[in-house]
Parts: structure tokens; sequence; C-alpha cells
């Protein structure tokens, strides 16, 4: 069963798109093992056709040419979307019994607005349901869900997280995007607000970090509250990429859980 390897849900977990104006980052990939990424991208302009390029990375930023739509590995991919049309560009499986990781970084070369979202899948094989969640466009466009405009220092982002026993798992991914270390601390807090783990989350340039909550942090097995994140000070838009998912093994879904900005 996917559950008695609960470490493959971070997999899944992708930071999406920090867009500012024509580019813009997702955090995390998956693929392998099962696992399924597909990047819908939406040209908002009626008129112009977009030109976007889709760079992937490794963890430690190296670049890592990958099988896009079912056709040779490539890295950057390179495609235009057409005027008010949107496109579907799909990391497959590619065959290896394990999920690997790793980020993209979307350009889009006219500096036209393009908007969406990525969709993560994973085929649990015969007999098991197949997952999937959808993680929602983190900046970009005026509409956002998370973005990090006009970032102040002392600014934080929370994160709920439920690690109820035998019911749920909260799993989290954060990606640096920049060309500098981040230095965030994190603190989970129960329902009360009582400090229940702490630790400072380093990350060098351009890396990310995905893990089971429970796994990194076992005092919060059985928990229930918020992460708390310090955003750097100073920080720029989409420098810093959070995104978590909520499992449930008894039903076998995935839900994306909506970080705040305060």
């Amino acid at each position: 069963m996917f559950w008695r390897n609960c470490q493959v849900l971070a997999i899944a977990l992708i930071a999406g798109l920090g867009v500012a104006s024509a580019q813009g980052t997702f955090g995390h990939i998956a693929y392998g093992g099962g696992w399924q990424t597909t990047f819908v991208l939406v040209n908002e302009d009626t008129t112009t056709a977009a030109s976007i390029s889709l760079a992937f990375y490794s963890d430690s930023g190296a670049n890592l040419p990958l099988p896009v739509n079912g056709g040779s590995a490539v890295s950057p991919y390179t495609t235009n979307i057409p005027a008010g049309g949107s496109i579907s560009v799909v990391v497959g499986d590619n065959g290896s019994p394990n999920a690997s990781q790793g980020w993209a970084s979307l350009h889009v070369t006219n500096s036209v607005a393009v908007n969406g979202q990525a969709i993560f899948r994973q085929d649990l094989g015969s007999g098991h349901p197949v997952l999937e969640s959808a993680v929602p466009l983190t900046g970009g466009t005026p509409v956002c869900i998370f973005s990090f405009w006009d970032v102040e220092p002392n600014h934080y982002v929370l994160v709920p997280f439920d690690n109820t026993t035998n019911t749920h798992l909260t799993a989290i991914a954060l990606a640096n995007t920049t060309s500098s270390t981040i230095s965030a601390p994190i603190v989970f807090q129960d329902q009360s607000g009582n400090s229940i783990a702490s630790d400072t989350l380093n990350l060098s340039a351009m890396n990310h970090t995905a893990y089971v909550s429970t796994s990194k942090y076992p005092a919060t097995a059985g928990k229930t509250g918020v992460i708390r994140i310090s955003l750097p000070s100073g920080a720029n838009p989409g420098d810093l990429v959070v995104l978590a998912l909520l499992a449930n093994p008894n039903t076998g879904t995935l839900t994306t859980l909506l970080p705040i900005l305060q």
C-alpha cells in the first residue's frame, strides 16, 4: 500500500509558481515510482501567443533533462501557448520503481500573462486508487493565492497541520528560488499555541526540501495545530515558496493545505 511508506508523500508536494510578471518557479516536481506531474498553463492574453521555456533542475540546482509529453528528455522545454489558449506539460512516470523529485523554472519570454497550476498523480497499481491533488499557482498576474508581494520584516507563513493518529498526516515542501542561502525559523504549535517542535530551515541557493512532518519532527505525531515559518527580512516575491498536503490513509485522499501570509 501507498501508506506503508509515508515518506513518498513528500515527493508529491510541489511548491507552485512564484511568478513576478513574466517568469516563475515550480519549486517541486515528482516523477517515477508511479508519480506523474502535469503543469497546466493558461495564456490570459486573448490576442498574443505566449512563448514559454520550462527548465528542470535537480535538488542541487543542476540541469535535469526529463521526458515531456511522452517524448525525449529535455531541459528546457520550449513551446508556445496560443492566444487565449492553454497547454498541458506532462512529466510522466519514467518507468523507474523509485520516485524522484526536483523543481522547475518557468520563463515567459515575451512577457505575456501566464497563469496555471500543477496536478500530481500517483498510480498505486491494481486494486488501489489513483491519487490526485492540484496545487494552485502561488503568484503571477494579479490573481494570487499566497504570493509574497510586499513582504516586510517579521512576517510569517502559517500552515495548518493535522497529524491525528490513524487519520491524517501532513507533509510540507519549501523551495528557495534565489541565488543565496535562506534561513527560516520554523515552529510547530498545538491548538493551544504551545510550541511542540522548532527548527531553523537552512536552504542553500536554488535548493528545496520536502518531508512528512511526523518523520522529521516526531513530537508532532498525534497533534494538530499550526506551522509558523518566519520569512527572511526583506524577502522578495517568490523567494521562499511553501506548500503542504494533508493525507488521509483511510480514504486514500490528498488535500492541498493553503498557507496564510501573516
